[in-house]
């Protein structure tokens, strides 16, 4: 075995000490001191960072821009306010020009908020808010800059319960709740509950969300969990949102709409006329809306009921002619217009099924031929029934059951713990049976 030279050795553990030295000096020695004064790390020696100026949420800096903020009068359009900052008819043209890709100016209306911002005493800036979260901003200090904003909006969980007395909105409003809560908890319910017809001692609990843009409530936002219990029987509702499906379902993944049928016959019909705001009236010679769409069909072809509902109408009317009309639920609404004839039984009242035979192919009131006029309305606004997005009634799929079941593992218990107990002058109230409103 080779013996290393000892004065190899030796000069390579003095390199490494000398290297070692140098290292440590390098971090403790500062040029602009002294070997005996270590430099020493402290807020003091830390450079700081100037903030960034504060702006406000429409990007204003605030100190360097003031501001006016209004509400838009009666009969005030962009001219009117503008000119009251002494912008120029000219310049308020050339805005209106540069916006017209981007916001249509025109559209102002009375009650909408606006700000003026000001620059040396100087108007340099309008903002609009066409919505509460939505603005758009319209600035001409330098050149004309017009863009589109929003205002982030955060969700609050809240919920409610409530014995129903009086009416469903009483009971909700009653209580601080928001008054659209009760659409809310309609629409959901739309299918189980009649809510034409609730009972005293009815009851619903309510697990959903309020919208915020700041402090300012904006809106509803999802129902995420619901109960309601009609006439001795309890209904639930879990909120499921997914890729595949979103809606309402129970805690057997049963869905709690109902499908209605797309068109009201057996067989595929002609459509003679689409759902127009505008169409040329055939008879009266004028335009005007046409809220259906008409199938043409031999007279005598039977119509069917779109969905299970009460008949709230069965006569003739005007020119309309022979007309059907039905209530779904509380959102849906149909009417079958210009029949020959009603079918057995169909009178103001009656419970008719889906697909039941309600009347027949005509040509009466203000017709040029035999054919329905069929119309669908949502929370009494008509819509086009060809192209609207129908309630489905699958129930949801297997593979999409354990998403569903943490959804109603989440919420389950929260419903169970929220109390229904009400005291008026220290007793407990007793359900009754009276039928009561809406």
């Amino acid at each position: 075995m080779q013996t290393r030279n000892p004065l190899i050795l030796v000069g390579i553990c003095l390199s490494l000490v000398a290297i070692a030295i140098y290292m440590i000096g390098f971090v403790y020695i500062d040029v602009d001191q002294t070997e005996d004064e270590p430099f020493q790390i402290s807020l003091e020696t830390v450079n700081e960072i100037e903030p960034l100026p504060a702006k406000d949420r429409y990007g204003y800096e605030k100190g360097v821009y003031e501001y006016e903020e209004h509400r838009v009068k009666r009969n005030e359009s962009l001219y009117v306010i503008l000119r009251r900052y002494d912008i120029s008819p000219q310049q308020i043209y050339q805005i209106q020009q540069e916006s017209s890709d981007i916001a249509n100016l025109n559209r102002i209306v009375p009650g909408q908020r606006y700000r003026i911002y000001f620059k040396d005493d100087k108007a340099v800036s309008f903002v609009w808010h066409p919505e509460i979260t939505r603005f758009v901003t319209v600035d001409w200090a330098d050149d004309y800059k017009i863009s589109n904003g929003s205002i982030p909006t955060r969700f609050v969980t809240k919920e409610a319960s409530g014995i129903i007395r009086s009416s469903l909105y009483e009971s909700i409003v009653g209580k601080g709740h928001s008054p659209y809560l009760g659409a809310e908890l309609a629409a959901v319910f739309a299918w189980q509950v009649d809510f034409f017809a609730l009972r005293d001692g009815d009851h619903f609990k309510v697990i959903y969300e309020e919208r915020y843009a700041g402090d300012q409530f904006v809106g509803l936002g999802d129902v995420k969990a619901a109960e309601f219990q009609h006439r001795g029987e309890t209904h639930r509702a879990f909120f499921f949102d997914h890729d595949e499906r979103r809606g309402y379902f129970d805690n057997e993944g049963n869905s709690l709409e109902k499908e209605l049928l797309k068109a009201p016959f057996r067989y595929s019909q002609r459509i003679s006329s689409s759902f127009s705001k505008n169409r040329f009236h055939p008879i009266l010679r004028e335009n005007r809306p046409h809220y259906g769409t008409d199938y043409a069909a031999p007279t005598g072809t039977p119509i069917l009921s779109v969905g299970e509902g009460i008949v709230t109408e069965a006569r003739r009317r005007g020119g309309n002619g022979n007309i059907v009309q039905i209530r779904h639920n509380g959102s849906y609404r149909t009417a079958y217009l210009h029949l020959n004839g009603f079918a057995p039984g169909i009178r103001k009242g009656v419970q008719v099924e889906q697909g039941q035979v309600i009347g027949y192919v005509g040509e009466t009131g203000l017709a040029t031929g035999p054919h329905l006029c069929y119309r669908m309305y949502v929370n009494n606004r008509p819509i086009n029934s060809v192209a609207a997005d129908l309630p489905a009634s699958e129930s949801l799929d297997e593979t999409l059951m354990p998403d569903l079941q943490r959804v109603i593992n989440r919420f389950r218990g929260l419903l169970d713990e929220l109390q229904l107990v009400e005291k008026v002058a220290g007793l407990e109230e007793s359900a009754g049976n009276s039928q009561i409103a809406l």
